[in-house]
C-alpha cells in the first residue's frame, strides 16, 4: 500500500521472480476500480497481472486462487524489499537485455 498512496513507481524488474510474477504492474487513478470496474479488468492481462489503485488497493489475477495469492505475496515482499533498500544506495533493475533473456528462458 506505501506505493499506493505515494508517487512512488512500482518496479518489480528487481529480481527474476519479481519480474516473472509481476511483469509491469500499473498504477489505476483513485475510485477505476469500483467506477469502471470493465476498465479496470481490461487493464489486466498476461503482461499485466497486478494493479495498484491509487488510495485503495492491489489487485492480482492468476490462472488458480494460489497462483493469484503467490502474486500478490510476490509483490508485498518485492516491494519491502525496494522501500528497506532505499538506505543502502540506489536500485540497480534488471537491465532491458536480461528482461529479454528472461521473456525468451521462461516464454513470456
Amino acid at each position: 500500500m506505501s506505493f499506493a498512496v505515494t508517487d512512488a513507481v512500482f518496479d518489480p524488474r528487481t529480481i527474476p521472480e519479481s519480474y516473472i510474477l509481476l511483469r509491469d504492474t500499473k498504477k489505476l487513478p483513485f475510485g477505476m476500480a469500483f467506477l469502471d470496474i470493465e476498465g479496470t479488468a481490461r487493464s489486466l492481462s498476461a503482461r499485466t497481472p497486478a494493479l495498484i489503485c491509487e488510495n485503495d488497493c492491489v489487485i492480482v489475477t492468476g490462472k488458480s486462487l494460489l497462483n493469484a495469492f503467490d502474486r500478490l505475496e510476490v509483490a508485498e515482499f518485492s516491494a519491502r524489499s525496494i522501500i528497506e533498500s532505499v538506505g543502502l544506495g540506489p536500485i540497480v533493475h534488471i537491465g532491458d537485455q536480461d528482461i529479454a533473456d528472461i521473456d525468451v528462458a521462461f516464454k513470456l
